[in-house]
């Protein structure tokens, strides 16, 4: 919502920004074309890769909670 679309940043509403994202999420046939995607649905969408990923051992980050 901030930074898109780059050549108008924050031109968009938060229900267009759900909208985009909800979009993206059932091309890569993540959720269903009747899913709904809102600020209480969208972190409790299971991504593939969501066991994928590898802590970072750099001592000047601090773990995501």
């Amino acid at each position: 919502h901030r930074a898109m679309p780059l050549t108008a940043p924050q031109s968009l509403t938060s229900d267009e920004v759900y909208a985009v994202v909800a979009w993206l999420l059932h091309q890569n046939s993540i959720i269903s074309a009747d899913a709904v995607i809102d600020a209480q649905t969208l972190p409790t969408v299971k991504m593939p890769n969501r066991d994928g990923f590898a802590p970072d051992p750099r001592a000047d980050v601090s773990p995501r909670p």
